[in-house]
């Protein structure tokens, strides 16, 4: 691929990306000593995500085994660029921009092979407070070759080097004026510039000889070798320079040396290069040398892009004068299939000449053969003419099967010239239209640059005019907030009855009795059930209520009291069960037959912490199906909280739950659904039927509740 082809390439990435969430890790497989860092990018491309509106953050997390949970590593207010470190990191580096944080560890081990997690938190047009997750894992990987032993030696002999700089004895000082290491730059323009590395050994001692050479990447491994009983350079198989050669020398004259070259260079291949060489010297003593050379590639800038936009021409010059070098070879190639023509035409008037001669010669048979007849004195004489002339017969025959092959070869060889020929007709038409084209995509990118500076000053008008109308907003809202604070003033002194604090003042001969709460929330109270008290968080008796919702509408709460299907909301839960101590009685219906769970000290954290489930010991005759959820966090289909790696599991079983990874009950699931997307309790529907009823309660501990 031409450096050309690279540039457009290059080009077109940054221009046509599609907008989403990316996270992408470098590399994905870490070895101790091998990997010399890891790379973590969360970004958002095109400054959009597919149904998010408005972008508030961008969240970088990796999964803790024994929390069980994804712990928040960093987070980037989109607005602002305020970058919070929520976890301090050793030997970390990390940088940021607009919708993009980069967190780089230094020499990783075991511990940091982890399922890491990208999350976008914003608004959509139907819904606040939405996110979007996307994860990868890191795995971990064990290896004891003789590469990475060679990688601890070079790493501890660098050490010592930067330890020891005032203390190098006499044999340091020979080793650095034997070996020189250099590269054409220490800095280089990724996918630009290109870059030679050649390692050299010089000034051998008489008797010592190089048994080998090699360079080395801290990350990628050895990048070539050359060795004494195999003298030619051997490269890896993925490497990406395009030369790589090398000579070893016995001579103290002639210096040996490996060399290897990029036409272009990628950000990967930043970092430390080593250069060693095994020398065995007199009395079968082995001597190792290495040098070390640190190489950035770095990232292209706008202006290094149009400076290389001269080098483009001039290799399209190159292009264009190879081209016409390719007419002349085919016009000589044309010459050399006429005068072979002209020889095949020689060929074949010479078989004719022969042919004549054959039909001449069996005339002559044919008039030998009736002098034989007529002369039989003379037939021991005629005998022995005859056998020459059968013998240069057979010999007459060789020559034109030998003749009739030469033609077969010729017309192959022009048929196969004929190939040729059309084929480099075809590679010169692809040359044009290729040349033709790149001339209309650098017009094209001009005029998207001139059309986004434009896009760029219609913005700002309108970001001043929507400042104005919210700084109006704001006022009105303030004036209404004073208005309807003065309201509900006089309407509180209005109210003369207290409402009941809790379920547990309620004596009522329904079973079931609708009240308005001190606090002020309405709720649904089970006046009869184990002696009443209870306060129903989640009923569902019919499938009229659709509970397949999203983040807010859990939080807040849904359904109809009137209809008997409800969810009080996680809101209202978190601030009933953070006033004191709670059981939970779970009541279900399955073939006609009544179960219970019920569960100690139940209790829903806050928001913030994802209203995490805790609860206690386990009654009842439906099976312990709860605990195995205890701890987990909630789960929508907008706002993935599971531990899974490859499933949003409210998503995938069409429900709202403290899921794991996924469940062994999920009440809030599809009504009657004979799969794992229905109403499951797994101890008693398994995972293909759902309960026919459902009804999730709470009531204070310690309480007398019998009336």
């Amino acid at each position: 691929m031409t450096l050309l082809q690279h540039f457009v390439l290059f080009v077109s990435s940054i221009l046509f990306a599609t907008s989403e969430l990316i996270i992408n890790v470098q590399p994905n497989v870490i070895s101790a000593e091998i990997t010399a860092q890891l790379v973590i990018n969360c970004s958002v491309t095109n400054n959009q995500v597919q149904h998010l509106d408005v972008i508030r953050s961008l969240t970088l997390s990796r999964y803790n085994e024994t929390l069980k949970e994804f712990v928040d590593l960093i987070t980037l207010e989109a607005k602002t660029l305020n970058l919070s470190q929520l976890v301090q990191l050793h030997h970390a580096q990390i940088s940021f921009g607009n919708l993009y944080s980069s967190l780089t560890l230094h020499n990783p081990t075991q511990f940091d092979a982890k399922v890491y997690r990208c999350k976008v938190e914003g608004d959509k047009t139907n819904a606040a407070n939405s996110s979007i997750v996307a994860k990868k894992e890191v795995e971990y990987r064990t290896n004891t070759t003789a590469l990475i032993e060679e990688i601890v030696r070079l790493k501890i002999v660098e050490k010592n080097d930067q330890c020891t700089l005032e203390q190098k004895d006499l044999t340091a000082s020979q080793q650095r004026t034997k070996l020189h290491f250099v590269g054409s730059s220490k800095v280089i323009k990724e996918l630009i510039e290109s870059l030679t590395l050649t390692c050299s050994l010089q000034d051998l001692d008489l008797n010592s000889t190089v048994q080998f050479m090699y360079i080395l990447h801290d990350s990628s491994g050895v990048i070539a070798t050359i060795n004494k009983d195999q003298p030619v350079v051997t490269t890896k198989q993925d490497s990406n320079f395009n030369t790589a050669k090398g000579e070893l020398s016995d001579t103290k004259s002639k210096a040996s040396f490996i060399q290897v070259s990029w036409s272009y260079i990628k950000s990967s291949e930043s970092g430390k290069y080593f250069c060693g060489a095994h020398v065995m010297g007199p009395n079968e003593v082995s001597e190792r040398l290495n040098e070390m050379l640190p190489i950035i590639v770095s990232n292209p800038t706008f202006d290094d892009l149009v400076k290389v936009i001269p080098k483009l021409l001039r290799q399209a010059d190159k292009e264009k004068e190879k081209i016409l070098e390719n007419k002349q070879n085919i016009y000589h190639i044309k010459e050399d299939i006429n005068a072979k023509q002209q020889n095949i035409i020689s060929i074949k008037d010479g078989l004719d000449i022969n042919s004549q001669n054959i039909n001449i010669v069996k005339d002559d048979l044919g008039t030998s053969r009736q002098n034989i007849k007529s002369i039989t004195d003379n037939l021991n004489v005629n005998k022995q003419s005859i056998a020459s002339h059968y013998e240069e017969l057979n010999t007459l025959r060789h020559i034109v099967d030998s003749l009739k092959d030469d033609l077969r070869t010729n017309k192959q060889k022009i048929q196969s010239m004929t190939d040729e020929v059309n084929a480099n007709k075809d590679n010169i038409s692809q040359l044009k239209e290729n040349l033709n084209s790149n001339k209309q995509k650098m017009k094209n990118m001009t005029e998207n640059v001139n059309t986004n500076i434009q896009n760029i000053i219609n913005l700002n008008k309108d970001v001043n005019t929507s400042q104005q109308s919210l700084r109006k907003l704001e006022t009105d809202l303030e004036i209404k907030l004073a208005n309807f604070s003065a309201a509900l003033t006089s309407l509180e002194n209005k109210i003369e009855k207290v409402p009941p604090i809790s379920c547990r003042d309620i004596n009522s001969t329904q079973d079931r009795d609708i009240v308005r709460l001190i606090s002020g929330l309405k709720v649904m109270c089970d006046t009869k059930t184990d002696g009443g008290g209870w306060i129903i968080l989640q009923r569902r008796i019919n499938g009229k209520v659709d509970f397949y919702r999203g983040w807010k509408e859990y939080r807040d709460g849904f359904g109809d009291y009137n209809i008997g299907e409800f969810y009080l909301g996680n809101e209202n839960i978190f601030k009933l069960t953070s006033t004191g101590q709670y059981d939970l009685r779970i009541d279900l219906e399955y073939n006609n037959k009544k179960y219970f769970a019920q569960y100690e000290n139940f209790k829903l954290l806050s928001e913030t912490e994802k209203y995490k489930l805790q609860i206690g010991d386990y009654s009842g005759n439906a099976g312990n199906d709860l605990s195995y959820l205890n701890n987990m966090f909630f789960s929508t289909f907008d706002r993935d909280n599971d531990i899974s790696s490859v499933y949003n599991c409210a998503e995938s079983c069409s429900g709202a739950w403290w899921y794991t990874s996924c469940h062994q009950s999920n009440l809030n699931g599809r009504w009657g659904s004979t799969s794992d997307k229905g109403m499951n309790w797994a101890q008693l529907t398994g995972y293909s039927n759902s309960v026919t009823f459902s009804e999730m309660k709470i009531r204070e501990r310690g309480k007398n509740y019998f009336h």
